[in-house]
This record gives structure tokens, C-alpha cells and sequence, in this order.
């Protein structure tokens, strides 16, 4: 939270970027720690949704870029779901994109297995943005 404190609203956008990628950050916080600072509710929900469907598109072309291959061979546990998901449920699986733990590997393996680039945008970025936004509701 140091950072959003120190850099304001840049800062919250990158956290919130980095939680979207598989650093084991919480944006939650992030957001949470924001309106404690007294940050202006609309641009905290502006910022962190922006970063945040960001982080997925990192995670989409982090997919693309190392392949199944890595995956079958390297994976740890959730990413490993997050494949059987997908393969199993297809574009379903990035319903469940939003959720915490599981969300951002399936992002991964949307890359890995090449979906549409644009459909992925259109599924992920609303769940992404209505999570913060009910979030934003909760704690104002």
C-alpha cells in the first residue's frame, strides 16, 4: 500500500496492474488502502480497473509467449486448473477470470491456447471492472 500512498493514483493503476499478473499481490487492499488515504472514489475505481485489465492482457501475451509446453512441464498447481478449465470448459472458463487465485491463471492459459485476443478483451475486461466497481460500492 506504500505505494499508492507515496505515488497516488499512478501508484494504485501499477499495483493493481501487478495483481492482475501472477505476482501475489492484493489489489483489495490496494483499493481498500486508498479510500482509507481519502482518495476521490471515481478515479480509485478508474485507475485500479484500468491496471488491472492490463495485468490481464500481461498475463494473455505471458501465454502466448511461453506456450503449453512450459506449462505441461514447469506449472504450479493453479495454473495447472486453470488449464484443465480451459481446455475442459473453453471460453466459459473466463467467467471465472475475475476470481482470486484461480482468475489470473486462467488469463495465462487463454494466451497459451490462442483465443481471440479481442473476445478475450470483451469477456475479461467487464468481470475485471464490475468486480472493482462492486468493490467500490462495499467500501464507500
Amino acid at each position: 500500500m506504500n505505494s499508492v500512498e507515496e505515488y497516488g493514483y499512478i501508484g494504485l493503476f501499477l499495483f493493481c496492474l501487478l495483481a492482475a499478473t501472477i505476482v501475489p499481490v492484493s489489489s483489495e487492499g490496494a483499493i481498500a488502502g486508498a479510500f482509507l488515504l481519502k482518495m476521490q472514489p471515481l478515479p480509485v475505481l478508474f485507475w485500479a480497473s484500468l491496471g488491472n485489465v492490463l495485468g490481464t492482457l500481461i498475463n494473455y501475451y505471458l501465454g502466448v509467449w511461453i506456450g503449453r509446453k512450459w506449462i505441461d512441464q514447469n506449472s504450479k498447481a493453479a495454473l495447472q486448473r486453470a488449464y484443465k478449465l480451459a481446455r475442459e470448459y473453453g471460453w466459459w472458463a473466463l467467467a471465472l477470470s475475475w476470481l482470486p487465485v484461480i482468475g489470473d491463471p486462467i488469463t495465462i492459459v487463454a494466451g497459451v491456447l490462442r483465443w481471440n485476443v479481442g473476445l478475450f478483451v470483451l469477456v475479461v475486461f467487464p468481470l475485471r471492472i464490475l468486480r472493482y466497481y462492486l468493490i467500490f460500492l462495499w467500501l464507500v
